[in-house]
């Protein structure tokens, strides 16, 4: 069996701590939690999933990290898969609860939102500004977000004020002691006297909500733009953030790839033959290209800078590449037959 690289998958280095290791995994564990992910992605995440949950799993235990440095990992990797085969939702909520460095896991899921919009082709290229209605949760403007009427509160007498317990969570890896968010008082270390009518003390209520998007220039379908601020609100003003997953037409005449855009264009015969002028669009305007005499099917002309403006530097484009077919007549009319005998008889 090949080796796995433990510390890679984590992203840390052999001489880091345990605490560090830990760290490391928790970011990527709420990364790639399963019930985070789209339903596209979800496979690919319960298996990104299940890798770092055996690396930590092995890391965090100096005896099992002093036999995987001496390559006997193999000796207790199958202990630690099957007692990984539990749900995720469970593993991922009794390790980490009430034990994240700015919200938790389910705070975060609630606050940010996910939306999906469809625009044009051209409003992909050069940008544009939208208006979409998202179903969302605002702060209580009678309690001012904090659930409390009259913004009276006293002190939780679980945490004594603090917010945070200390709780013994059994993992499939042990019992871990930790500081964990007090469940009472949601970590805040006081409740409301009085809970507000209005919002029934969650200090916010849902509303649906006319946003303004503004699409920047060169932004690609199946990019998603975050609006810092867009999303649900919680007690106390706390906003999660809007998450638009943009997805773009496809256009008639051109063909993106990249920052660049393709056509097709057919000419006559006589006009590959003996060379022409001719209009064709571009993104931002019709244009006349010279066709030189000779051009043979499968011959592309580049245009610099007719292509999409680049994201992260509008003010450079793409090019615009012009695919030609040369149209070979399949019935000719009399005029037609009679000039290419003649051609035939000079061609000898």
């Amino acid at each position: 069996m090949v080796k796995k690289d433990y510390y890679e998958i984590l992203g840390v280095k052999k001489t880091d701590s345990v605490e560090t290791i830990k760290k490391a995994y928790k970011k990527l564990a709420l990364n790639f939690h399963p019930d985070k992910a789209s339903p596209d992605k979800k496979k690919e995440h319960e298996e990104k999933f299940k890798e770092i949950n055996e690396a930590y799993s092995t890391l965090e235990d100096e005896g099992k990290r002093r036999k995987y440095d001496a390559g006997e990992e193999n000796k207790f990797n199958d202990n630690a898969s099957s007692s990984r085969s539990g749900n995720f939702s469970d593993i991922f909520e009794n390790l980490f609860r009430g034990d994240f460095d700015e919200q938790d896991y389910d705070e975060e899921v609630d606050r940010d939102l996910h939306y999906e919009i469809t625009i044009e082709f051209m409003e992909a290229a050069f940008g544009c500004e939208k208006e979409i209605y998202v179903r969302k949760d605002v702060s209580c403007e009678l309690c001012d977000g904090t659930g409390a009427e009259d913004k009276v509160f006293r002190k939780c007498s679980e945490c004594n004020g603090n917010g945070r317990v200390k709780v013994n969570q059994r993992t499939p890896w042990g019992v871990i002691s930790q500081v964990a968010r007090c469940d009472n008082c949601h970590g805040e270390g006081q409740i409301p006297e009085k809970l507000c009518p209005h919002c029934d003390g969650k200090g916010a209520i849902s509303s649906k909500e006319k946003v303004k998007i503004k699409i920047p220039k060169g932004i690609d379908d199946g990019q998603t733009l975050r609006i810092v601020g867009g999303g649900n609100a919680t007690k106390n003003g706390a906003e999660g953030d809007l998450f638009l997953l943009i997805k773009v037409r496809p256009h008639k005449v051109f063909r993106r790839e990249g920052f660049d855009v393709y056509m097709e264009l057919s000419i006559s015969f006589s006009q590959a033959a003996l060379g022409a002028e001719v209009t064709i669009p571009t993104l931002s305007e019709e244009i006349k290209i010279k066709i030189v005499a000779g051009t043979e099917t499968g011959g592309v002309l580049r245009l610099k800078g007719r292509g999409i403006p680049l994201l992260k530097n509008p003010s450079h484009s793409g090019d615009q590449f012009v695919n030609i077919t040369v149209n070979t007549p399949k019935k000719l009319s009399k005029a037609q037959t009679k000039l290419f005998e003649e051609l035939i008889k000079l061609d000898k």
